[in-house]
This record gives C-alpha cells, sequence and structure tokens, in this order.
C-alpha cells in the first residue's frame, strides 16, 4: 500500500512541471510576442482579399517589414513598459510618463510608416482589379475612414 503516495506524488510533480512551464511560456509569448501581432486583422484581410499566389507574396513582404522592424517594436514596447513602471513611482513624474508614451507612439508610427510603404510597393505588381480588392479589405486600416454620424 506504501505504492500509492509515491505514485500520488510523482504524478503531482508531473503535474506542477507541466502547469509552471505553461505559464512561463504563456507569460515570455506575452511579453515578446504580442508587439508582433497588435494590428494584424487589416493585413490579415488584405491578404485574404488576394488571390493565392499574391496573398503569399503579400504575407512575405508584410512579415519580412515586420521582421526588420524588430529592434523599433522592442524600443515601443520598452518605452511603453518605462512608461507603466514610472506611473505607478511613489514620486509622479507626467514628464517622464509623457516622454516615454511619446517615444512608444513615434517608435510606432515609424513600424506603419515602414508597413505602409511596403504595402504600396507590392500593390504597384497587382493589376488593377486585384488592387481594388486590396483598398476594399485595407478599409479595417491604412484606408479606414472617418464615420461621419459622430465622434470617431
Amino acid at each position: 500500500m506504501r505504492r500509492w503516495p509515491a505514485i500520488l506524488l510523482i504524478v503531482s510533480l508531473v503535474a506542477n512541471v507541466f502547469l509552471a512551464g505553461m505559464i512561463g511560456g504563456g507569460l515570455w509569448r506575452w511579453t515578446h510576442v504580442r508587439d508582433l501581432c497588435t494590428h494584424s486583422r487589416w493585413r490579415v484581410g488584405a491578404a485574404e482579399s488576394l488571390p493565392e499566389p499574391q496573398a503569399t507574396a503579400f504575407r512575405q513582404a508584410m512579415k519580412s517589414t515586420l521582421w526588420a522592424s524588430r529592434p523599433i517594436l522592442r524600443d515601443a514596447h520598452a518605452a511603453r513598459a518605462e512608461a507603466s513602471r514610472l506611473f505607478v513611482q511613489p514620486r509622479y513624474d507626467g514628464l517622464a510618463i509623457t516622454a516615454a508614451l511619446d517615444k512608444a507612439r513615434a517608435d510606432d508610427m515609424i513600424v506603419r510608416t515602414a508597413l505602409e510603404h511596403r504595402l504600396v510597393v507590392f500593390s504597384a505588381t497587382l493589376p488593377q482589379d486585384q488592387r481594388q480588392k486590396l483598398a476594399d479589405a485595407l478599409k479595417a486600416g491604412p484606408f479606414r475612414e472617418r464615420r461621419r454620424d459622430g465622434p470617431h
């Protein structure tokens, strides 16, 4: 009868190691991968509007632009983390928080500009009918129009 406690202890240890790995992996993904996925819905919709060879080329173009922008995305993430850290300090420094958020926003705009420029270069390779489909799909992103019926 002394085998059961040993078996239960081993099962409990395995389950706890598995659970710790899931939590650790989730935290790592949340802190490291999140910026690469931010606001990607318009890119997914744009790719889905194109025929497969062009969709693959579009995804690759966007992916390579994001990959090249990784240092800037990391800087933006670090600036937001710094703003968050400063926000809860005992001595509140609104200017430093604003500066960190301004830095994050400027970095985000650099990446957005790079993506939009790459989109324009890619679009030049498409026939007019595919550019029309792409433009329709991009209304969720860069070609978004302001609503006239109220505040944005």
